[in-house]
């Protein structure tokens, strides 16, 4: 049954359903990080995905194993894996983040993908509109103007919804 929320550190407000997460020792997460499941088994902010040639590329490959947005707040001194008792993973619901200001307006429907933090990383907190549906894991559910910094749009994660491309 979804939670009621309201608009807090990770970004997100309205309802929202929570995934439980298994964290990596020692490895910073924040509230409102993009988290992803590595082939380790762990979850992890995106920051931590291989880079593979450009943010395009990147997207399309880390979106298959996009988990949500973390509730999580973990340190590099914390040196146990950890679970739920430090933070859950939001998997569903409606989040505004910010984003590099928009050359065109964004409108409702359009997708929203990962954004790059400019060093040849996925960005922790930061997305982009794309227009390729492989790379998206949520649509803009409000309007965005030129020039804006920030984008508000619905999850649409792999672990709801099949995947992004059923779900875009």
């Amino acid at each position: 049954m979804p939670m009621r929320g309201i608009y807090n550190e990770s970004g997100q407000h309205g309802n929202y359903d929570e995934a439980e997460p298994l964290w990596k020792a020692a490895v910073v997460v924040a509230p409102g990080d993009l988290i992803f499941r590595d082939t380790d088994g762990y979850d992890k902010p995106v920051s931590n995905y291989t880079w593979d040639t450009n943010i395009a590329t990147t997207a399309g490959t880390l979106n298959a194993l996009f988990r949500g947005v973390s509730m999580a707040r973990r340190i590099a001194g914390q040196t146990a894996d950890g679970g739920k008792a430090d933070g859950l993973i939001i998997f569903t619901g409606e989040f505004t983040m910010a984003c590099t200001a928009l050359g065109t307006a964004a409108a409702p429907g359009a997708l929203v993908s990962f954004e790059d933090d400019g060093t040849s990383h996925i960005a922790n907190q930061k997305v982009r509109v794309t227009a390729t549906a492989g790379e998206a894991f949520g649509r803009v559910s409000r309007d965005a103007a030129v020039g804006a910094t920030f984008l508000t749009f619905k999850l649409l994660t792999p672990l709801m919804f099949g995947g992004p491309t059923a779900a875009a």
